[in-house]
């Protein structure tokens, strides 16, 4: 049996632990479990890997994230042992080039990153799909979720004003986590639309702000009518820096729209075409800073359009390409709402997709 190699502390009961967390900054305010060294070693027995084996650095303190010390911040969010390769899943993705972690973790935008799971183990591990989905609703959600905050705070050192500078914040912060309704959605899972097999377990993290709800009760033309003229505000970072963003269907608009015979690609196509900024408009009302959009109204995108040679009539688009558009569906079949999750913008949080590695290769 491997050495744990963490410091272990005695505390008389659950409430003395409890303001020994506090007390040691191992909690961003919500109360956490006793990682205790049974719960841990339990976490570690499933996985079947070397606790001083290294997953990554966290950034932006450059803490080493072990998988003891993940499995410890899977036990403090109150993960079962089988939550947590989707937790390291996460990590994963979370530490891939086009995320920027650290740009993440320290930016004055209230992004957070949001874990979108798909594949099989949602049901196999009760997800909750339905009513609610963005507020968590099942323990998997608010355990995975709550594990992913954890490792960024404990490992990567993300405190709010040092050097978290995210100016509002995020209720994300928390807990961020959320699964596709497979049984009801009519298109295939997102993790297969980002190229991998349909009985693969997938991690989706995304850097996004929480869903802005739209209300678009109708057949499929009007959905995608109100989605067109909806999303184009200039209040969100695609208006200053494109990058990508996340359109969470409930499952009414998101059958309508399929029954109709649109397909997940071409729902993408559409809302690129048609979700555009009039160059003119944006003139008239005043939006346009004159320095900051002296050139263009993307900063910091190679070949971006040149403002002065902009017509008045000029539509153009919120983000570069079909694919910096993420559609899900996921949530409830109650009404008609689609949930907007503006990204960071080009400067990362990008979409990125690990598969879930199970202990035995199962």
């Amino acid at each position: 049996m491997a050495k744990l190699r963490s410091r272990a502390y005695d505390v008389a009961d659950a409430w003395e632990w409890l303001e020994l967390a506090y007390e040691r900054r191992w909690t961003d305010g919500l109360p956490v479990a006793p990682p205790t060294e049974e719960r841990v070693r339990a976490v570690l027995d499933y996985l079947g890997r070397d606790p001083g084996e290294v997953v990554g650095v966290i950034p932006p303190r450059e803490g080493v994230a072990t998988i003891e010390k993940v499995a410890i911040n899977c036990v403090m969010a109150g993960c079962k042992p089988e939550y947590v390769p989707v937790v390291l899943a996460a990590v994963e993705a979370m530490l891939a080039t086009p995320f920027n972690l650290n740009g993440v973790q320290t930016t004055t935008n209230p992004c957070a990153p949001l874990a979108i799971v798909t594949g099989p183990a949602v049901a196999r591990l009760g997800f909750n799909v339905n009513e609610g989905v963005f507020g968590g609703g099942a323990r998997a959600n608010a355990a995975v979720g709550r594990a992913v905050r954890l490792i960024l705070w404990n490992i990567g050192g993300a405190y709010p004003g040092d050097p978290d500078m995210a100016t509002l914040g995020h209720p994300g912060k928390y807990a961020f986590c959320i699964a596709e309704n497979h049984a009801l959605s009519p298109w295939e899972p997102l993790h297969v639309e980002r190229g991998l097999p349909a009985d693969a377990d997938a991690v989706t993290v995304f850097a996004c702000d929480s869903p802005h709800t739209i209300y678009v009760p109708g057949d499929a033309r009007r959905i995608l009518r109100v989605l067109a003229h909806t999303l184009p505000t200039p209040g969100v970072n695609m208006f200053h820096c494109a990058g990508q963003y996340l359109l969470a269907f409930s499952v009414k608009p998101a059958q309508a729209l399929a029954r109709a015979g649109w397909s997940k690609r071409e729902v993408k196509r559409y809302i690129f075409e048609y979700a555009r900024y009039r160059w003119g408009d944006l003139k008239r009302w005043g939006v346009l800073d004159p320095e900051e959009h002296a050139t263009t109204y993307w900063g910091g995108v190679e070949d971006a359009p040149w403002a002065a040679a902009l017509d008045d009539e000029q539509l153009l688009p919120m983000v570069q390409s079909p694919d910096d558009i993420h559609v899900v569906c996921a949530g409830g079949t109650g009404q008609w709402w689609v949930g907007f999750c503006p990204g960071w913008g080009n400067y990362g949080g990008y979409a990125v997709t690990k598969p879930v590695r199970w202990p035995g290769g199962s």
